[in-house]
């Protein structure tokens, strides 16, 4: 136990902090022009997984392309940075960070009501 709390005493707090600025990583996963993220989870594989076509290949093989889409998304470093550019984009199709285009509009509709309801003078 001594020499574990020696290890640790001796140890910086929050070394991802001291060794690298937060605007620095978030640099690194901005989208370029052609859309692309890099370091996404998704990078290697097919976009049939996530633009799943129930008439194409079956309610059933839809459903599971969506579920390991998502389960791909749930882990993934740019998630978000990818979920906020399809809110951007109002993406029609497909799984982006997370959400299909049903889970999408209802976040869009969620924030329009929201704002609405700060610009009448609600409680933020």
């Amino acid at each position: 136990m001594t020499q574990l709390r020696t290890i640790i005493s001796g140890a910086t707090r929050t070394p991802h902090l001291v060794a690298r600025p937060a605007a620095t990583v978030l640099a690194e996963y901005r989208p370029n022009p052609e859309s692309d993220l890099r370091g996404a989870a998704c990078a290697d594989s097919s976009t049939d997984l996530f633009f799943p076509d129930p008439e194409k290949m079956g309610p059933e093989t839809a459903e599971w392309a969506e579920r390991r889409a998502k389960m791909m998304c749930a882990g993934c470093p740019v998630r978000l940075l990818c979920l906020a550019d399809a809110l951007e984009r109002r993406e029609p199709y497909g799984i982006f960070g997370g959400l299909n285009e049903r889970e999408r509009n209802a976040v869009l509709r969620r924030a329009a009501r929201e704002r609405a309801r700060v610009n009448a003078g609600g409680a933020a």
